[in-house]
Order: structure tokens, then sequence, then C-alpha cells
């Protein structure tokens, strides 16, 4: 199938000039070679396909790293890809963001379902916070804190260790991510147990039923992940002796403070005003609309 170059119209194969403007078709040949452009998609295909195999590549041996990790997590592998422990860092990220985003979602629909019932339309009212611009901002937010504790266990174990070794932060981050992985298991399980409680622990409480469900599991798990990745944060310092004389499980105490003593001032100076004044703004268009309802 050819196309005139001058005005685009659809050409017969024994055309020799355009029946719409009368342009020679033998005068543009680019427009009935196609050789340059298919060789062109064979190679973008190509590069495609290359690049699909080495993400399914990649995504296979940090499973078994991963399983690896969960059976001993103490014995690291020091040969890792150093992409490794940024891709747990950011699973975990992705997690937490999903556990409010998407129950948030959940009680927001049930929300707006019961205000209809009294004639209130809340899409009307406020826009669902809980959208995928949510997740992102939350993503971000908790990958910032796991990036605290990265930078700062670094920070101290490069300050205080007697090793004068060149261990380097990626280094660090498959170390921490190696101790820590397991834990995986249990977010996952909290996760998937939320998305699919969430909407009957609602239901039972809009019903004056105090039956939360699986929300105790949920806590269980959700403890148990945080203890896992506490242990595994003081354990990167375990194996190291100490410059000073300071006792190793001082040191410990001391990434621990200085850790959350960082984390709380995010906390309180940045996402808690935004958090506040965002809130504010959503809950005080709901008010003065019922209001002016009743």
């Amino acid at each position: 199938m050819k196309f005139c170059t001058n005005c685009g119209a659809q050409l017969e194969a024994e055309d020799k000039f355009c029946t719409s403007c009368g342009t020679a078709v033998a005068a543009n040949t680019a427009s009935a070679t196609t050789k340059t452009p298919e060789n062109k998609i064979n190679v973008d295909k190509e590069a495609v396909n290359e690049r699909v195999q080495q993400t399914k590549q990649y995504a296979q041996n940090y499973w078994n790293w991963v399983k690896t990790s969960i059976q001993k997590p103490f014995e690291t592998q020091n040969d890792a890809h150093p992409f490794y422990g940024m891709t747990t860092f950011i699973l975990f990220s992705i997690i937490g963001a999903l556990f409010v985003v998407i129950p948030g979602g959940q009680i927001f629909g049930k929300f707006s379902e019961t205000t209809s019932h009294y004639g209130v339309n809340t899409e009307s009212i406020m826009d669902n916070p809980f959208t995928i611009g949510m997740f992102f901002k939350l993503l971000v937010v908790i990958a910032i804190i796991y990036a605290l504790y990265i930078v700062i266990g670094y920070l101290v174990e490069k300050l205080l260790s007697t090793e004068d070794s060149e261990t380097s932060v990626i280094e660090y981050t498959n170390k921490f991510a190696h101790f820590i992985n397991y834990t995986l298991i249990f977010s996952v399980v909290a996760l998937v147990i939320t998305i699919f409680s969430t909407q009957t622990i609602v239901n039972n409480l809009s019903e004056g039923r105090t039956d939360l469900g699986s929300l105790n599991l949920v806590v269980g798990l959700l403890a148990l992940a945080s203890l896992g990745f506490s242990t595994g944060f003081l354990a990167t310092f375990f194996d190291k002796n100490v410059k000073y004389k300071i006792d190793r499980i001082y040191v410990v105490v001391i990434a621990q403070l200085v850790v959350s003593l960082v984390i709380y001032i995010l906390v309180r100076y940045m996402i808690v005003p935004n958090a506040e004044s965002y809130a504010t703004g959503i809950f005080g268009s709901v008010f003065s609309t019922f209001d002016n309802l009743f």
C-alpha cells in the first residue's frame, strides 16, 4: 500500500501519479520504500525483547537471593548484585504505601455509599484522597525513612568500626536487606489480609458490631515485621569491632537513637504539618457543606 507524500492520499500499486493532487509517485521514492522503517522496527523489537529477558533474569536471580537470605539471614553474599538491597527497600516502600491507599480507598467508598443514603454526594464535596498521587507521595516518604536508616547505619559503622575496609553504602544496603528479607513475608501476608478484610471490618463497624475480624492478625504480622526490621538494623553492627573504648551494644543504641531523632524531626516538622493542613482543608469543606445542607 502506497500513499502520496504530498497530500497523503492512498494510491494503487500501478499509479504513476496521485489521483488527488497529481504529484508524480516516482518522484518520491521514500514513500514507496519501507525497508528502512521495517528494519528500525525490527531493531526496536530486538532491543525490547533483550530488555525484557534481562528484567526476567534479574527478577529470577533476585528471588533466589531472597530465598537464600530467608533460609540463612546472617550469611550475607559479598558477590550479590549491587541493586538487590535497593530492590528490597523499594518493595517495602511500595507495600507501606499500599497499606494506606488501598484500605483508605475502600473506607472512602463505604463513606460515600453511606452519605448517599442521606442525599449527599460525597464526590461533589471532596475528591477521593486515596489516589495514585497519594500513593507516590507515601512511597517517597517511606523510601526517605528507609534511606535514613541506611545512611545513618552506614556512617555509624564507618566511623566507629576498626576495620579499614572499603565497604560501600551499596554493600551495606545489601547486607541490611539480607538481614530483613524474611520480613517481606509478614508484610505481604498482612497486606493481602488487609485488602480482603477491610470491607468486612468497615461493614461491621457501620452496623454497630465491634468484631474487627482479622485486624488482630494483621497487627501481629506487622509487629513481627517491625521487630525483624529493627533486629536486622541492629545486626549490621554486631560483627564489627569498635575503635573506641565502647562496647558494640552501645554503638547499636547510638545508631538507633540517631535514626529515631532524625525520623522524629522529619515527621514532626515536615510530614505532620502538611498532613494536618491537608486534612483540615478536606474536612473543613465537608463540614461547611453539611452546615449548608442542614
